[in-house]
């Protein structure tokens, strides 16, 4: 089987594109696609998004294009004008030299400025069904020239009752052209409109058979996108994971999450394909040995993965790997007994599904810990390692101290409590503190004598240096025509953003898609509302009950 990217057949060029974006090998489903696609075949492909379905007809289209025809070469019909803009820029990003000129189309744009895009010079339109078809029905473009066309989200099409229109457009197309359909899930109809549609296509399908998996649990957690990071800072603070793997997808992103759990107080390094094997070597040794200098996290790409041999009880899986036998692969790094977990993003549902058929079993969802969970979770851990101390050492020594204390009147729980606080300060305190609120490990700074203890920089002082230090995410712009509220709770009472939507909708009376963007802090949540709303809002809704407690809303 193939593993890189240059042994399916793409030229350098291709390569280079691939290399900027961070990917690093191909996905299952790239390597059975990518060699079809560059040998002119018709293909049927059953894929989840982010299986890498997308990029697996990118390349091999850039790769095939001839510069010397005018006219457009390739159609991609998408079932949304979303999903059109996601396909262009691919199409953009893989084409480090945009010598190719690609244009989008969908009923969410004015069809006159459109028209006005694609001029001679254009190869490739990207769009829906409906849109497409009025442009040639407006002779816009011809489609004589057309040799590829790719059907992505096939499957939406038939449920959305565009596969007339799109069967329209194929029937004006040259019958030597290529097609390749894609869906995330093959049944009879697609079947039989390929049989119609595409010339001895070589179908393509999902593995479904159960795969032989060593004993962990695995769970995932649903979170947009943009608030992964944060969502994994709560998660290792929340299951007080202290040691363990966080797989990444892209090359680029490794780096930047290891720069992030640096920046939140984890001893995390980075590995992947460009790593040194001199820097690679040494950091699996000390990891394997567990020395002091060893970091506690390795943020690694799947190519790093494919070589290590290690058994951690925990790993993250910060992005959801684009095939199940990667997934699967992750899995034999934990040991048994020990949790995987998934970061899983909305439009990652149906590659979850195509996991867990290959798993034979459910993954688990949990919700995101709340400071509650935290507190909970670090105090039963403190007081374990306290009951694991009088086990095991031998503390006569101690009880002569304290049997003299005691004698001068002090209470003996007064005496335990001193103690921990003394000798165990550090750790007590970070009971009540999130991780992430601790500054990362510094270099030992040269002694210096110790400022009495009176004069320690406040606790509320210091969060607050670190807040003003802190990037703030709700710097970002509002989306347009959307006001933003500020609500006085959010992780401290375990609210979640489906309460939020639900208090909103039903106490002003407005649709529930009136709410936009819901960002939940620890104990305040913004929460986006379209503005032909917000009064009504602001009117009807100054304050609720939410998960037991009386909550209230203001503009930001």
């Amino acid at each position: 089987m193939s593993q890189t990217f240059a042994e399916l057949g793409l030229n350098p060029e291709r390569i280079a594109g691939l290399e900027m974006l961070g990917y690093e090998k191909p996905s299952r489903l790239q390597r059975e696609v990518i060699p079809q696609i560059l040998a002119g075949r018709d293909v049927v492909v059953e894929g989840a998004p982010g299986s890498g379905k997308t990029a697996a007809f990118v390349l091999p289209i850039l790769q095939t294009l001839n510069p010397d025809v005018v006219g457009i070469q390739v159609l991609v019909f998408t079932p949304t004008g979303s999903e059109a803009a996601r396909v262009a820029a691919m199409f953009q990003g893989l084409n480090p030299n945009q010598s190719v000129h690609i244009v989008p189309v969908s009923e969410e744009q004015p069809i006159a400025r459109e028209a006005a895009r694609i001029d001679r010079t254009a190869m490739v339109v990207v769009g829906t069904p409906g849109r497409i078809k009025a442009h040639a029905e407006r002779e816009t473009f011809g489609l004589e020239q057309v040799q590829v066309v790719i059907i992505d989200g096939a499957d939406q099409m038939l449920e959305d009752d565009q596969i007339e229109t799109l069967e329209a457009v194929l029937d004006q197309a040259p019958g030597s052209r290529q097609t390749a359909l894609f869906a995330t899930q093959l049944d009879a109809d697609l079947q039989e409109f390929a049989d119609q549609h595409l010339f001895e296509p070589v179908v393509l399908k999902r593995e479904s058979a159960p795969a032989t998996m060593p004993i962990v649990k695995h769970r995932y957690q649903s979170v947009l996108h943009g608030d992964k990071v944060a969502a994994l800072l709560r998660l290792l603070d929340g299951e007080n994971i202290d040691r363990g793997l966080v797989f990444i997808n892209l090359r680029p992103d490794a780096e930047r999450v290891a720069q992030a759990l640096r920046a939140a107080g984890y001893h995390a390094s980075a590995l992947h394909s460009q790593t040194s094997s001199e820097t690679r070597d040494s950091l699996v040794r000390n990891w394997r040995d567990e020395s002091a200098s060893a970091a506690s996290f390795l943020v690694l790409t799947q190519a790093a993965a494919n070589d290590l041999v290690l058994e951690v009880p925990y790993a993250v899986s910060f992005d959801i790997p684009t095939d199940a036998e990667t997934y699967a692969s992750r899995a034999t790094l934990v040991a048994e007994n020990g949790s995987l977990f998934t970061l899983l993003a909305p439009r990652e549902r149906a590659l979850l599904s195509e996991i867990e058929n290959y798993l034979g079993m459910r993954v688990k969802a949990v919700l995101p810990p709340t400071r509650a969970d935290t507190v909970a979770q670090r105090t039963e851990a403190f007081k374990q390692g306290l009951r694991d101390i009088i086990a095991r050492s031998n503390l006569e020594i101690y009880m002569m101290l304290l049997n003299d204390l005691s004698e001068e009147g002090h209470d003996w729980s007064e005496i335990a409590a001193a103690a921990v606080s003394m000798l165990q300060h550090a750790q007590a305190e970070s009971l009540f503190s999130k991780r992430s609120e601790r500054r990362p490990p510094q270099p030992s700074p040269a002694p210096q004598p110790s400022a009495p203890h009176r004069y320690r920089e406040p606790a509320r002082e210091r969060d607050r240096d670190r807040e003003r230090e802190r990037p703030r995410d709700e710097e970002r712009e509002v989306e347009p025509g959307y006001i933003r509220l500020i609500m006085d709770a959010g992780y401290d009472v375990g609210v979640r953003p489906k309460d939020i939507v639900g208090a909103i909708a039903n106490e002003a009376n407005i649709p529930g898609r009136a709410v936009g963007n819901i960002d939940i802090r620890d104990r305040f949540t913004y929460v986006e509302v379209q503005e032909e709303f917000i009064d009504r809002v602001l009117n009807r809704v100054p304050s609720t009950r939410l998960r037991g407690r009386v909550v209230t809303f203001r503009r930001a």
